[in-house]
């Protein structure tokens, strides 16, 4: 087992309009590795990566990886759908599978922080 790595901060939260997505590259890998969705108090972080296309991005143009309701996240391969909460895919071709969940927290401060459970989880190893 690996140690587990200091939280990364994020964002701040008000950089993170309510109901909308935001993709980021925390650790400079030249490419948005991870998304961001905010609802209300809540931020949602996942792998910025489709589990059906070899980890395809997600947003068809840069922060842009929700449907037009807003409603769901949403690959630009395929289209399929997943829900905002949970990551699962709830319409397309990998319905029941779902995105890699990065956690997260927000502190007294509002700055969104990702946290890392062991090193095989980090989203940014290359396969």
């Amino acid at each position: 087992m690996h140690p587990v790595p200091a939280p990364t901060m994020l964002c701040r939260v008000q950089d993170l309009p309510d109901g909308d997505s935001r993709g980021f590259d925390p650790l400079f890998a030249g490419r948005d590795s991870c998304i961001a969705v905010r609802q209300g108090a809540r931020a949602f972080t996942y792998q910025n990566a489709c589990p059906h296309v070899n980890g395809s991005p997600l947003a068809w143009r840069k922060d842009q990886c929700l449907n037009a309701a807003k409603s769901h996240i949403v690959c630009s391969g395929h289209g399929a759908l997943f829900d905002i909460h949970t990551g699962v895919c709830t319409l397309g071709p990998c319905v029941g599978e779902r995105l890699k969940t990065i956690e997260n927290s927000i502190d007294s401060v509002g700055q969104v922080h990702l946290h890392f459970n062991t090193l095989e989880t980090t989203p940014w190893h290359s396969p």
